[in-house]
């Protein structure tokens, strides 16, 4: 299945070539995203993450279906 991803603030640093750009990715059927997070090498601690799975915030065991589109963003806080 195919998964387009977007990786969003300091997330973008994990990639070489046009960071702005969305992520074509093939992962087998009944990945989650916790397989694309190992897939991109991202060694965040996923607590500090936040996933948006077709435009809704979800967490980190979510299965994936082929066309899903995910942004990836580091979680904000502040005060």
């Amino acid at each position: 299945m195919k998964i387009e991803v977007h990786l969003h603030a300091t997330l973008r640093q994990n990639i070489s070539g046009e960071s702005w750009k969305p992520i074509d990715i093939e992962l087998p059927n009944g990945s989650s995203i916790g397989d694309i997070l190992n897939h991109l090498a991202i060694e965040v601690d996923p607590g500090h993450l936040l996933f948006v799975l077709n435009g809704r915030t979800t967490d980190l065991d979510q299965t994936l279906k082929d066309g899903d589109v995910l942004d990836l963003m580091t979680a904000v806080s502040g005060g």
